[in-house]
């Protein structure tokens, strides 16, 4: 019995907006829930979603494994979107892309830049090197995991750099489209970080999620 169950060239409109729809709920969702939850509660004048923001906010891996968790939803559902029924090896390659990803000197791609740059770079520019090196550095792990797991060299460097150009290019034209609205991080507006990670974020991770389907979907297709 075959591993896969291969899709027609007429349902990649489909396995895109699947892929959007649950790259969505299960990667942007979480990556940029704390940022939701105190725009929520500023709306709100509530203390309800302190609790669940000060436990986000106490350590930055409670957020990688919130993340991490919610990645195996997303890997069971492009297993199936996909049709590579061993979604678990999928949810693996996650994981492992997630964490390397993390930790990656790439992800503090604002760290390489002199000091006398970093000081005189404003507040708003820093942040976009940032959050671009860590979408990236992200990204790039994760597609290069799904490759492996094909065993295709090909479909490593495809899926790592069209996943991660589409990501970071959705999430500097975001952080463009705040600032011609006058939002940006470090400037006058309140919450400027959140609505501005917030949004740009949750974009990032849709069209990231859906080339990476779409990408991946393409390869188990044409896996013989």
């Amino acid at each position: 019995m075959t591993n896969l169950e291969t899709p027609k060239p007429s349902n990649y409109l489909r396995i895109a907006w699947q892929s959007a729809l649950a790259a969505g709920l299960c990667l942007g969702l979480p990556a940029t829930l704390l940022f939701w939850l105190i725009l929520f509660q500023d709306m709100n004048h509530s203390t309800f979603f302190a609790p669940f923001v000060q436990l986000l906010q106490v350590n930055g891996l409670n957020k990688i494994i919130l993340l991490m968790i919610c990645s195996l939803l997303w890997s069971f559902l492009l297993g199936k979107i996909s049709g590579y029924r061993r979604w678990w090896q999928i949810g693996l390659a996650t994981l492992l892309g997630i964490l390397i990803g993390w930790f990656s000197p790439l992800s503090n791609l604002d760290g390489w830049l002199p000091v006398t740059a970093g000081d005189k770079l404003p507040i708003h520019t820093l942040y976009a090197i940032a959050m671009c090196g860590i979408v990236f550095s992200a990204t790039s792990c994760v597609g290069l995991a799904y490759g492996l797991i094909l065993r295709n060299a090909k479909a490593a460097l495809v899926l790592a750099l069209t996943t991660s150009l589409v990501s970071v290019l959705t999430m500097l034209l975001s952080i463009i489209l705040f600032d011609q609205f006058g939002i940006r991080v470090g400037g006058a507006v309140d919450l400027a970080m959140s609505k501005v990670t917030g949004v740009s974020l949750m974009m990032s991770a849709i069209t990231g999620g859906t080339v990476l389907g779409v990408g991946f979907s393409r390869f188990v297709a044409n896996q013989k």
